[in-house]
């Protein structure tokens, strides 16, 4: 059977996903027996045709809903469609990860289980913002006491089995009522995950720049950890509104990635302080 990575965009970062997303993914990433899928949720034509181009599959979805939600209908069912196709899937956002180094070795050992990175700074906390206005009252209670003092797991990078990747993206899609926002997905991905049973992957397979305890620095445009000075394969520049994100024109090439030093200082400093209130 095939392996598969799968993201999603629309005509806003349909350029994005093209230029730096699926570049750094084919450069640098073995994907002999590897399907690439990108969900479509309004690219331009022109897009669309770049993407087949390069020789990845391009899903046209319904956008009725905000797409960090419905995304898990339309994983579900293009897997669904696909059941005994494919072995391992990688699902990633496609609008701010760029890959650096080979990942496909984690889809060859991963069999059965979930493999996701923990976040070790929380600089949002998803459940209290989303719980209680985005799901059923009975879910929201469920949920609440099982992420109670949990560490977030960040939903932008998630290695699974194809069956179980399948049921996550189904589960999470029925527990969200309302789906038109960004953020609830997170709450949901994470609730089942945390029921569920993972593995802990190391942070390089999901290196959030904004929220990781280790030092980075960016040289001719890559991301490197700065004691080992080694390549970091996956890089996510994660944050809820471009404010949020540590780095600015971030991208995969020589000009691009200039972090905002003063700010990521100032952002870990307050998220470290108040996961240290949080534990008291």
């Amino acid at each position: 059977m095939k392996n598969l990575i799968i993201t999603f965009t629309d005509a806003k970062f349909g350029d994005f996903t093209i230029n730096h997303w699926l570049k750094s993914l084919k450069d640098n990433v073995n994907l002999k027996n590897i399907d690439i899928v990108i969900l479509d949720y309004g690219m331009t034509n022109e897009q669309i045709e770049k993407l087949k181009k390069e020789g990845a599959i391009v899903v046209k979805c319904v956008r009725d809903g905000h797409v960090t939600a419905v995304r898990h209908r339309d994983m579900r069912d293009y897997l669904a469609k696909n059941k005994g196709k494919y072995d391992q899937i990688l699902m990633t956002d496609g609008g701010d990860i760029i890959f650096q180094g080979d990942i496909s070795g984690v889809l060859q050992s991963n069999k059965d289980d979930f493999w996701v990175v923990l976040e070790t700074y929380n600089m949002i906390d998803f459940s209290k913002i989303f719980l209680d206005r985005y799901f059923k009252k009975e879910d929201a209670e469920k949920m609440k006491k099982a992420l109670n003092g949990k560490k977030m797991i960040n939903a932008g990078v998630i290695f699974a089995a194809a069956k179980k990747m399948e049921g996550l993206c189904g589960e999470c899609y029925k527990l969200i009522l309302e789906k038109n926002k960004f953020g609830p997905d997170q709450v949901a991905v994470n609730y089942i995950l945390y029921r569920e049973g993972f593995h802990e992957i190391d942070e390089r397979y999901n290196f959030i720049t904004s929220t990781s305890k280790n030092m980075f620095k960016v040289k001719e445009g890559a991301f490197y950890f700065k004691q080992s000075n080694k390549i970091i394969p996956i890089v996510h520049n994660a944050g809820w509104k471009p404010y949020l994100r540590s780095i600015k024109n971030f991208g995969y090439g020589k000009e691009y990635n200039k972090t905002k030093l003063i700010y990521l200082s100032l952002m870990r400093a307050g998220a470290k302080i108040k996961n240290k209130l949080k534990a008291t």
